[in-house]
This record gives structure tokens, sequence and C-alpha cells, in this order.
């Protein structure tokens, strides 16, 4: 066939990319990086592993796009959701409070995907340090952009740091998701999720 048939033989199908995400998610999430293959990613698929490297040439490839995805998702669940509220802190307060009804019910299993790839590949392939260090750089640039509006508002008060303070809320999260792994118990989260508000209640303006 001629260069531009096959590139319409491969042209992806938006929703089926998607799927392919989403049980790549799943494989990789529960197995690890390493330990995850694509005939299982394709089987979770419904596809051949062939069909599968159609849409992604290689395991490397799928799972950065996976990273790609997460972070999408986490700034429509965990970035917007906190600027689109009066009260910032009551939403950094409710994010850790969603986490811990979420790992209760999984029985703290499984962990954050994105710190899990971190934690196994990030000395090991330096673009997926890369594209890791990327995801938790947007994660707290979202956070401190909205932190910046409310201090420029007059919420916060000018004392506040809001790259710092974003940066520890992020901390303070995943540092509770491997407490909370490591014990088999959800409830850090509700501890950590009070300091992690105090960091912002602390700056509030008094008018």
């Amino acid at each position: 066939c001629t260069v531009s048939q096959s590139i319409m033989a491969r042209k992806a199908d938006p929703a089926v990319r998607e799927r392919i995400l989403q049980e790549a998610e799943h494989v990789i999430h529960l197995k690890g990086y390493n330990h995850a293959c694509l005939d299982e990613i394709a089987k979770a698929c419904g596809m051949t592993k062939g069909n599968l490297l159609h849409h992604y040439n290689s395991k490397s490839e799928l799972a950065l796009a996976v990273l790609d995805y997460k972070i999408k998702e986490f700034q429509s669940r965990k970035v917007e959701p906190i600027c689109s509220q009066a009260a910032p802190e009551d939403a950094v307060a409710a994010m850790f409070t969603e986490a811990e009804r979420f790992f209760d019910g999984n029985g703290c299993k499984a962990g954050c995907f994105v710190g899990n790839i971190a934690l196994e590949m990030s000395d090991l392939d330096e673009v997926f340090r890369l594209k890791v260090a990327g995801f938790f750089e947007e994660w707290a640039d979202g956070l401190s952009a909205c932190l910046e509006r409310c201090k420029s508002k007059g919420y916060f008060n000018s004392k506040l740091d809001a790259r710092g303070s974003a940066e520890a809320i992020v901390a303070l999260y995943e540092g509770a998701i491997m407490l909370a792994r490591s014990r088999r118990d959800a409830t850090v989260f509700g501890r950590v999720g009070k300091i992690a508000k105090q960091i912002l209640v602390q700056y509030k303006s008094s008018k």
C-alpha cells in the first residue's frame, strides 16, 4: 500500500486508546512496570499483543503515555477543584478525606501509580524520571497558581509561600499514601490532612 494508505490504516481510535491507557494503568499499578507485560495488558484490553503494538510500539512508550494520561487526570481531579472553591484549605482537606475513603476501600494496596513509577524507575531510566518529575511539577504548579490567585485577592496574607505550601501539600499526600500502604491503615490520611489544611489556615487574612 502507499504511505498515505498506511498512515490512514494506523489512525488511532481515541476511545480504543483511552481503554488501553486505563487497562495499562491498572496492570502496571498492580504489578509494577518491570513485572507488567504487554501480553497481559493486551488481554485486559480484549485484544492481541499485535493489536496493542499497533497503537503503542513498546511497553515504555505505552507507560509514558499512561503517565501523560495521569497528569491530565490529576489536573482535573486534584487541582481544578481547589481552584474552584472559595475555601482552598477545605478543598485540600477534602482531598485527603477522599484518599482515606478510597484507600480504605481497597485495603491500602497498590499506592500511587506515579509514585510507584518514581520509586521503581527514576534511577534506572532518565526518560521516566523526567516524565515523573514533570507530573509532580505540574501538580505543584497548579496548586501554587491557585494559592497565588487567592493571595492576590486577599484571601491569604502576603506571608504565604504559595510554591512551598503547594510542594508541602503534594509531599504530605504522597507520603501519606506510602505510610497507609505500608501500615495497611488509611486513617493516616485524616491526621496528615489536618496538617495539610493547617499549612494554609495559618495564612488566612483576618479581614
